[in-house]
Protein backbone atom coordinates (compact mmCIF):
# COMPACT_ATOMS: atom_id res chain seq x y z
CA UNK A 1 0.00 0.00 0.00
CA UNK A 2 1.15 3.51 -0.92
CA UNK A 3 -0.50 6.25 2.24
CA UNK A 4 -0.70 9.52 2.50
CA UNK A 5 -0.46 11.84 5.65
CA UNK A 6 -1.67 15.43 5.58
CA UNK A 7 0.16 17.56 8.08
CA UNK A 8 3.75 18.32 8.96
CA UNK A 9 3.86 18.13 13.09
CA UNK A 10 4.32 15.91 15.53
CA UNK A 11 0.90 14.37 15.07
CA UNK A 12 1.75 13.25 11.75
CA UNK A 13 5.30 12.13 12.32
CA UNK A 14 3.85 9.75 14.73
CA UNK A 15 1.65 8.52 12.54
CA UNK A 16 3.96 8.36 9.53
CA UNK A 17 5.69 6.54 11.60
CA UNK A 18 3.32 3.76 12.63
CA UNK A 19 2.13 3.17 9.15
CA UNK A 20 5.79 2.75 8.11
CA UNK A 21 6.09 0.14 10.54
CA UNK A 22 3.42 -1.85 8.61
CA UNK A 23 5.06 -4.96 6.63
CA UNK A 24 1.78 -4.21 3.99
CA UNK A 25 3.04 -0.62 3.58
CA UNK A 26 5.36 0.06 0.65
CA UNK A 27 5.45 3.92 1.02
CA UNK A 28 4.39 6.69 3.65
CA UNK A 29 4.17 10.50 1.78
CA UNK A 30 3.58 13.70 3.94
CA UNK A 31 2.15 16.57 3.21
CA UNK A 32 3.98 19.28 3.65
CA UNK A 33 5.79 16.66 6.13
CA UNK A 34 9.10 18.30 7.77
CA UNK A 35 12.60 17.10 7.86
CA UNK A 36 13.12 15.30 10.78
CA UNK A 37 10.89 12.62 8.91
CA UNK A 38 13.40 11.40 6.71
CA UNK A 39 14.94 8.71 8.85
CA UNK A 40 11.78 7.07 8.98
CA UNK A 41 11.69 7.00 5.07
CA UNK A 42 8.64 9.14 5.01
CA UNK A 43 8.77 10.94 1.60
CA UNK A 44 8.10 15.12 2.42
CA UNK A 45 5.21 16.18 -0.46
CA UNK A 46 5.95 19.99 -1.59
CA UNK A 47 1.91 21.02 -0.93
CA UNK A 48 -0.03 22.89 2.28
CA UNK A 49 -2.76 21.40 3.71
CA UNK A 50 -4.96 23.67 2.61
CA UNK A 51 -4.32 22.85 -1.06
CA UNK A 52 -6.91 20.73 -1.66
CA UNK A 53 -7.19 20.42 -5.44
CA UNK A 54 -3.39 20.02 -5.80
CA UNK A 55 -3.32 16.97 -2.48
CA UNK A 56 -6.32 15.19 -4.72
CA UNK A 57 -4.17 15.49 -8.01
CA UNK A 58 -1.23 14.33 -6.35
CA UNK A 59 -2.74 11.20 -4.41
CA UNK A 60 -4.70 10.39 -8.11
CA UNK A 61 -1.38 10.41 -10.06
CA UNK A 62 0.58 8.36 -7.55
CA UNK A 63 -1.68 5.93 -6.90
CA UNK A 64 -2.46 6.44 -3.28
CA UNK A 65 -4.45 3.87 -1.58
CA UNK A 66 -5.70 6.29 1.37
CA UNK A 67 -5.22 9.33 2.84
CA UNK A 68 -5.39 9.71 6.73
CA UNK A 69 -5.61 13.84 7.62
CA UNK A 70 -3.59 14.75 10.93
CA UNK A 71 -4.66 18.11 10.94
CA UNK A 72 -8.17 20.50 11.22
CA UNK A 73 -7.92 22.80 8.77
CA UNK A 74 -8.26 20.78 5.55
CA UNK A 75 -11.21 18.84 7.11
CA UNK A 76 -12.96 22.15 7.83
CA UNK A 77 -12.06 23.34 4.40
CA UNK A 78 -13.86 19.82 3.51
CA UNK A 79 -11.19 17.74 2.08
CA UNK A 80 -12.98 14.55 2.84
CA UNK A 81 -16.07 15.42 0.59
CA UNK A 82 -13.46 16.14 -2.29
CA UNK A 83 -11.50 13.11 -2.13
CA UNK A 84 -14.79 11.16 -1.79
CA UNK A 85 -16.17 12.48 -4.54
CA UNK A 86 -13.19 11.73 -6.55
CA UNK A 87 -13.06 8.25 -5.49
CA UNK A 88 -10.02 8.23 -3.08
CA UNK A 89 -10.49 6.38 -0.12
CA UNK A 90 -9.58 8.97 3.18
CA UNK A 91 -10.16 8.80 6.82
CA UNK A 92 -11.50 11.46 8.21
CA UNK A 93 -14.88 13.53 8.94
CA UNK A 94 -17.13 15.12 6.01
CA UNK A 95 -16.65 18.89 6.15
CA UNK A 96 -20.66 19.15 7.47
CA UNK A 97 -19.24 16.38 10.62
CA UNK A 98 -16.43 18.45 11.99
CA UNK A 99 -18.36 20.84 12.89
CA UNK A 100 -18.51 19.48 16.23
CA UNK A 101 -14.91 20.91 16.06
CA UNK A 102 -15.27 24.27 14.03
CA UNK A 103 -18.28 25.10 15.98
CA UNK A 104 -18.34 25.53 19.82
CA UNK A 105 -21.86 26.36 19.60
CA UNK A 106 -23.11 23.12 16.87
CA UNK A 107 -21.57 21.06 19.40
CA UNK A 108 -23.10 22.29 22.27
CA UNK A 109 -26.19 22.12 20.82
CA UNK A 110 -26.02 18.26 19.52
CA UNK A 111 -25.04 17.94 23.31
CA UNK A 112 -27.77 19.76 25.12
CA UNK A 113 -30.05 18.58 22.64
CA UNK A 114 -29.63 14.96 23.45
CA UNK A 115 -28.99 15.27 27.85
CA UNK A 116 -24.87 14.21 26.88
CA UNK A 117 -23.31 15.59 29.78
CA UNK A 118 -21.21 19.29 29.70
CA UNK A 119 -21.16 22.74 30.82
CA UNK A 120 -24.28 25.25 30.81
CA UNK A 121 -23.91 27.85 28.57
CA UNK A 122 -24.87 30.82 26.17
CA UNK A 123 -24.05 32.00 22.80
CA UNK A 124 -23.97 35.28 21.21
CA UNK A 125 -23.36 37.36 18.53
CA UNK A 126 -23.51 40.74 19.72
CA UNK A 127 -20.75 42.32 21.83
CA UNK A 128 -23.01 44.16 24.09
CA UNK A 129 -25.14 41.62 24.54
CA UNK A 130 -22.33 38.97 25.65
CA UNK A 131 -20.88 41.50 27.70
CA UNK A 132 -24.29 42.59 29.45
CA UNK A 133 -24.47 38.66 30.17
CA UNK A 134 -21.20 38.12 32.05
CA UNK A 135 -21.65 41.33 34.45
CA UNK A 136 -24.22 39.06 36.15
CA UNK A 137 -22.50 35.74 36.34
CA UNK A 138 -20.03 34.09 38.69
CA UNK A 139 -16.41 33.71 37.68
CA UNK A 140 -14.54 32.02 36.94
CA UNK A 141 -16.31 31.05 33.46
CA UNK A 142 -15.10 30.11 30.06
CA UNK A 143 -15.17 32.27 27.03
CA UNK A 144 -14.51 30.38 23.35
CA UNK A 145 -14.29 31.79 19.94
CA UNK A 146 -17.14 29.78 18.18
CA UNK A 147 -15.27 28.34 14.96
CA UNK A 148 -11.88 27.19 13.96
CA UNK A 149 -8.84 28.70 16.19
CA UNK A 150 -5.55 26.79 15.65
CA UNK A 151 -6.67 25.06 19.39
CA UNK A 152 -6.62 28.47 20.73
CA UNK A 153 -9.38 30.99 20.96
CA UNK A 154 -10.38 29.82 24.83
CA UNK A 155 -10.39 31.93 28.10
CA UNK A 156 -10.97 30.92 31.65
CA UNK A 157 -11.85 34.31 32.69
CA UNK A 158 -11.03 34.78 36.54
CA UNK A 159 -13.01 38.39 36.96
CA UNK A 160 -15.02 40.37 34.66
CA UNK A 161 -12.12 42.64 33.39
CA UNK A 162 -10.96 39.19 32.05
CA UNK A 163 -14.24 38.00 30.38
CA UNK A 164 -14.74 41.42 28.93
CA UNK A 165 -11.49 41.58 27.56
CA UNK A 166 -11.91 37.83 25.61
CA UNK A 167 -15.32 39.16 24.26
CA UNK A 168 -13.82 42.27 23.01
CA UNK A 169 -10.90 39.99 21.17
CA UNK A 170 -13.20 37.71 19.72
CA UNK A 171 -16.18 39.33 18.68
CA UNK A 172 -14.78 43.04 17.91
CA UNK A 173 -10.91 42.35 17.53
CA UNK A 174 -11.58 38.76 15.66
CA UNK A 175 -8.27 37.60 17.13
CA UNK A 176 -8.56 34.59 16.48
CA UNK A 177 -9.95 34.52 13.27
CA UNK A 178 -13.19 35.97 11.61
CA UNK A 179 -15.70 33.78 14.20
CA UNK A 180 -19.41 35.66 14.76
CA UNK A 181 -19.82 34.24 17.63
CA UNK A 182 -18.81 33.22 21.04
CA UNK A 183 -20.01 30.69 23.77
CA UNK A 184 -19.35 31.76 27.06
CA UNK A 185 -19.59 28.03 29.43
CA UNK A 186 -19.65 27.43 32.91
CA UNK A 187 -16.34 26.84 34.64
CA UNK A 188 -16.24 22.99 35.33
CA UNK A 189 -13.91 21.85 37.77
CA UNK A 190 -12.06 18.32 38.47
CA UNK A 191 -8.90 16.39 35.93
CA UNK A 192 -8.96 16.57 32.47
CA UNK A 193 -8.59 13.96 30.34
CA UNK A 194 -8.62 12.80 26.48
CA UNK A 195 -10.50 9.95 24.92
CA UNK A 196 -9.97 8.61 21.32
CA UNK A 197 -12.20 6.95 19.08
CA UNK A 198 -12.01 5.66 15.50
CA UNK A 199 -15.25 5.69 13.77
CA UNK A 200 -15.98 4.16 10.09
CA UNK A 201 -18.82 2.84 8.49
CA UNK A 202 -20.60 1.46 11.59
CA UNK A 203 -17.86 0.08 13.50
CA UNK A 204 -16.05 2.38 16.34
CA UNK A 205 -12.71 1.40 18.36
CA UNK A 206 -12.00 3.05 21.47
CA UNK A 207 -7.85 3.84 22.42
CA UNK A 208 -6.40 4.42 25.52
CA UNK A 209 -7.29 7.39 27.78
CA UNK A 210 -4.28 10.49 27.67
CA UNK A 211 -3.82 13.63 28.97
CA UNK A 212 -2.44 16.49 28.08
CA UNK A 213 -0.26 19.43 29.80
CA UNK A 214 -1.21 22.87 28.18
CA UNK A 215 0.16 25.07 30.44
CA UNK A 216 3.78 26.60 29.35
CA UNK A 217 5.37 26.24 32.35
CA UNK A 218 5.67 23.13 35.41
CA UNK A 219 3.04 23.39 38.10
CA UNK A 220 -0.29 24.70 34.80
CA UNK A 221 1.46 27.91 35.29
CA UNK A 222 2.01 30.34 32.46
CA UNK A 223 -0.10 30.65 29.15
CA UNK A 224 -2.21 27.99 27.53
CA UNK A 225 -0.68 26.39 24.88
CA UNK A 226 -0.82 23.60 21.77
CA UNK A 227 0.43 21.14 24.55
CA UNK A 228 3.60 20.79 26.12
CA UNK A 229 3.65 16.89 27.03
CA UNK A 230 1.33 14.16 27.51
CA UNK A 231 1.27 10.62 29.20
CA UNK A 232 -1.16 7.35 28.89
CA UNK A 233 -3.15 5.97 29.84
CA UNK A 234 -5.08 7.87 32.42
CA UNK A 235 -4.07 6.27 35.97
CA UNK A 236 -7.87 7.57 37.72
CA UNK A 237 -9.68 6.00 34.18
CA UNK A 238 -10.61 2.71 35.65
CA UNK A 239 -12.85 0.41 33.36
CA UNK A 240 -15.96 1.46 34.42
CA UNK A 241 -15.46 5.02 33.99
CA UNK A 242 -13.95 4.06 30.62
CA UNK A 243 -16.99 1.87 29.61
CA UNK A 244 -19.37 5.12 31.33
CA UNK A 245 -17.75 7.54 28.53
CA UNK A 246 -18.66 5.07 26.19
CA UNK A 247 -22.07 4.78 27.02
CA UNK A 248 -23.20 7.71 27.95
CA UNK A 249 -20.93 10.44 25.85
CA UNK A 250 -19.54 9.02 22.55
CA UNK A 251 -21.87 6.07 21.67
CA UNK A 252 -24.81 8.75 22.28
CA UNK A 253 -22.80 11.57 20.48
CA UNK A 254 -22.43 9.17 17.54
CA UNK A 255 -26.29 8.47 16.99
CA UNK A 256 -26.74 12.53 17.42
CA UNK A 257 -24.75 12.94 14.77
CA UNK A 258 -26.51 10.34 12.71
CA UNK A 259 -29.74 11.90 13.87
CA UNK A 260 -28.57 14.91 12.53
CA UNK A 261 -27.60 13.77 8.92
CA UNK A 262 -24.37 14.04 9.77
CA UNK A 263 -23.05 10.35 9.95
CA UNK A 264 -19.58 10.72 11.85
CA UNK A 265 -15.97 9.52 10.25
CA UNK A 266 -12.66 8.75 11.29
CA UNK A 267 -11.11 10.09 14.63
CA UNK A 268 -13.07 11.49 17.88
CA UNK A 269 -11.25 13.27 20.26
CA UNK A 270 -13.69 13.44 23.21
CA UNK A 271 -11.94 16.33 25.38
CA UNK A 272 -13.68 15.49 29.32
CA UNK A 273 -13.68 16.74 32.77
CA UNK A 274 -14.20 14.34 35.51
CA UNK A 275 -16.24 16.85 37.79
CA UNK A 276 -18.05 15.42 41.07
CA UNK A 277 -21.12 14.71 38.80
CA UNK A 278 -19.50 12.48 36.75
CA UNK A 279 -17.32 12.91 33.42
CA UNK A 280 -18.50 15.50 31.10
CA UNK A 281 -17.48 16.73 27.91
CA UNK A 282 -14.98 20.21 27.34
CA UNK A 283 -14.70 19.63 23.65
CA UNK A 284 -15.04 17.79 20.45
CA UNK A 285 -11.47 17.69 18.18
CA UNK A 286 -12.10 15.68 14.67
CA UNK A 287 -8.78 14.06 14.62
CA UNK A 288 -5.87 13.09 16.71
CA UNK A 289 -4.19 15.59 19.42
CA UNK A 290 -1.00 16.57 19.50
CA UNK A 291 0.91 15.43 21.47
CA UNK A 292 -1.30 12.69 22.74
CA UNK A 293 -0.93 11.16 19.78
CA UNK A 294 3.11 10.71 19.47
CA UNK A 295 2.68 9.31 23.13
CA UNK A 296 -0.31 7.00 22.43
CA UNK A 297 1.42 5.12 18.88
CA UNK A 298 3.86 3.49 20.52
CA UNK A 299 1.13 1.81 22.94
CA UNK A 300 -1.01 0.25 20.05
CA UNK A 301 0.36 -3.63 19.26
CA UNK A 302 -1.69 -4.09 15.82
CA UNK A 303 -0.76 -2.90 12.58
CA UNK A 304 -2.52 0.39 12.64
CA UNK A 305 -1.98 0.72 8.99
CA UNK A 306 -4.57 -2.62 8.94
CA UNK A 307 -6.53 -1.27 10.96
CA UNK A 308 -7.24 1.57 9.36
CA UNK A 309 -7.65 0.16 5.39
CA UNK A 310 -9.91 -2.45 7.07
CA UNK A 311 -12.24 0.12 8.73
CA UNK A 312 -11.95 1.81 5.44
CA UNK A 313 -12.60 -1.39 3.23
CA UNK A 314 -15.82 -2.06 6.26
CA UNK A 315 -13.94 -5.26 7.20
CA UNK A 316 -14.07 -6.03 11.47
CA UNK A 317 -11.38 -4.41 12.70
CA UNK A 318 -9.53 -4.17 16.11
CA UNK A 319 -7.01 -2.32 18.55
CA UNK A 320 -4.95 -4.61 20.78
CA UNK A 321 -2.11 -3.07 23.18
CA UNK A 322 0.45 -3.80 23.91
CA UNK A 323 1.54 -5.17 27.34
CA UNK A 324 0.73 -2.59 30.20
CA UNK A 325 3.58 -0.12 29.54
CA UNK A 326 2.91 3.37 30.26
CA UNK A 327 3.89 6.19 27.62
CA UNK A 328 4.90 9.51 28.14
CA UNK A 329 6.61 12.19 26.30
CA UNK A 330 7.92 16.10 27.21
CA UNK A 331 8.09 19.01 23.86
CA UNK A 332 11.02 20.52 23.69
CA UNK A 333 9.89 24.33 22.72
CA UNK A 334 11.21 27.43 21.61
CA UNK A 335 12.17 30.48 23.68
CA UNK A 336 9.01 32.70 23.76
CA UNK A 337 6.65 29.70 22.96
CA UNK A 338 3.73 29.77 22.61
CA UNK A 339 3.87 34.10 21.91
CA UNK A 340 7.08 34.90 19.21
CA UNK A 341 9.74 32.40 19.89
CA UNK A 342 13.35 32.42 18.27
CA UNK A 343 14.14 30.16 15.78
CA UNK A 344 17.30 28.60 13.95
CA UNK A 345 18.76 26.44 17.19
CA UNK A 346 21.01 23.90 15.88
CA UNK A 347 19.00 20.15 17.62
CA UNK A 348 22.50 17.99 16.73
CA UNK A 349 23.44 18.10 19.88
CA UNK A 350 20.24 16.51 21.48
CA UNK A 351 19.65 13.93 17.93
CA UNK A 352 22.79 12.47 17.95
CA UNK A 353 22.90 11.34 21.11
CA UNK A 354 19.50 9.73 21.69
CA UNK A 355 19.24 6.83 23.43
CA UNK A 356 18.04 3.39 22.25
CA UNK A 357 14.93 3.68 24.91
CA UNK A 358 14.17 7.37 23.54
CA UNK A 359 11.82 8.13 20.51
CA UNK A 360 12.30 11.48 19.02
CA UNK A 361 8.73 12.99 17.40
CA UNK A 362 9.74 16.05 15.42
CA UNK A 363 7.20 18.92 14.49
CA UNK A 364 8.56 22.53 13.95
CA UNK A 365 12.36 21.49 12.53
CA UNK A 366 14.17 22.51 9.45
CA UNK A 367 16.94 21.46 7.94
CA UNK A 368 20.41 23.39 7.54
CA UNK A 369 23.67 21.99 6.09
CA UNK A 370 22.53 18.41 6.29
CA UNK A 371 21.71 19.41 10.20
CA UNK A 372 18.19 19.72 11.89
CA UNK A 373 17.15 23.23 13.20
CA UNK A 374 14.53 24.80 15.52
CA UNK A 375 11.23 26.22 13.04
CA UNK A 376 8.66 26.13 15.27
CA UNK A 377 7.43 26.72 18.49
CA UNK A 378 6.77 23.17 19.68
CA UNK A 379 10.62 21.96 17.97
CA UNK A 380 10.14 18.22 18.94
CA UNK A 381 8.78 16.02 21.32
CA UNK A 382 10.71 13.06 23.31
CA UNK A 383 8.86 10.00 24.44
CA UNK A 384 9.43 6.58 26.25
CA UNK A 385 7.87 4.10 27.83
CA UNK A 386 8.13 1.96 31.02
CA UNK A 387 7.27 -0.62 33.58
CA UNK A 388 5.21 2.24 35.31
CA UNK A 389 5.06 5.67 34.50
CA UNK A 390 7.77 7.14 36.78
CA UNK A 391 9.96 5.21 35.03
CA UNK A 392 8.86 6.30 31.73
CA UNK A 393 9.61 9.75 32.98
CA UNK A 394 12.94 9.26 34.37
CA UNK A 395 13.88 8.27 30.95
CA UNK A 396 12.76 10.76 29.14
CA UNK A 397 14.03 13.29 32.25
CA UNK A 398 17.04 12.00 31.97
CA UNK A 399 18.10 12.50 28.42
CA UNK A 400 16.54 16.09 28.27
CA UNK A 401 18.47 17.09 31.55
CA UNK A 402 21.69 15.77 29.85
CA UNK A 403 22.74 19.20 27.94
CA UNK A 404 20.51 21.89 27.48
CA UNK A 405 19.89 23.24 23.44
CA UNK A 406 20.29 26.99 23.67
CA UNK A 407 17.13 29.50 24.00
CA UNK A 408 14.79 26.24 24.56
CA UNK A 409 12.50 25.13 27.51
CA UNK A 410 10.45 22.07 28.62
CA UNK A 411 8.19 21.40 31.46
CA UNK A 412 9.79 19.23 34.20
CA UNK A 413 6.27 17.78 35.78
CA UNK A 414 4.86 15.81 32.81
CA UNK A 415 2.72 13.57 34.19
CA UNK A 416 3.96 14.02 37.80
CA UNK A 417 0.61 14.35 39.51
CA UNK A 418 -0.43 10.76 38.15
CA UNK A 419 2.90 9.12 39.30
CA UNK A 420 2.60 10.84 43.18
CA UNK A 421 -1.15 9.80 42.99
CA UNK A 422 -1.74 6.16 44.90
CA UNK A 423 -2.76 4.26 41.55
CA UNK A 424 -5.82 2.69 43.90
CA UNK A 425 -6.93 6.83 44.10
CA UNK A 426 -10.44 7.53 42.95
CA UNK A 427 -10.75 11.32 41.51
CA UNK A 428 -14.37 12.71 43.23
Amino acid sequence: MKVLVIGGGGREHALARKFKQSPNVSQVYCAPGNPGMKADGIDQVPLAVDQLDELLDWAQARGIDWTFVGPEQPLFLGIVDRFRAAGQKIFGPTQAAARLESSKKFAKEILLKHGIPTADYRSFEDLAAAQAYVRTASFPLVVKADGPAAGKGVVIAQNLDEAEAALADMLADKRYGAQSQVVVEEYLTGPEFSFFSLVHDGQVLHLPTAQDHKRAYDQDRGPNTGGMGAYAPVSFVDEALYQEVVTTIVEPTLRAMEAAGHPYSGVLYTGLMLTAAGPKVIEFNTRFGDPETQILMPLLADDFADTISQLLDGQPAQVTLKEDRPSLGVVLAAEGYPNPYVKGMDLSPLVQRCPADISLVYAGVGELSGHLTAQGGRILMAVAQGDDLAQAAQRVYAYLDQEAIPQTFYRHDIGSQAITRPKEEKIT
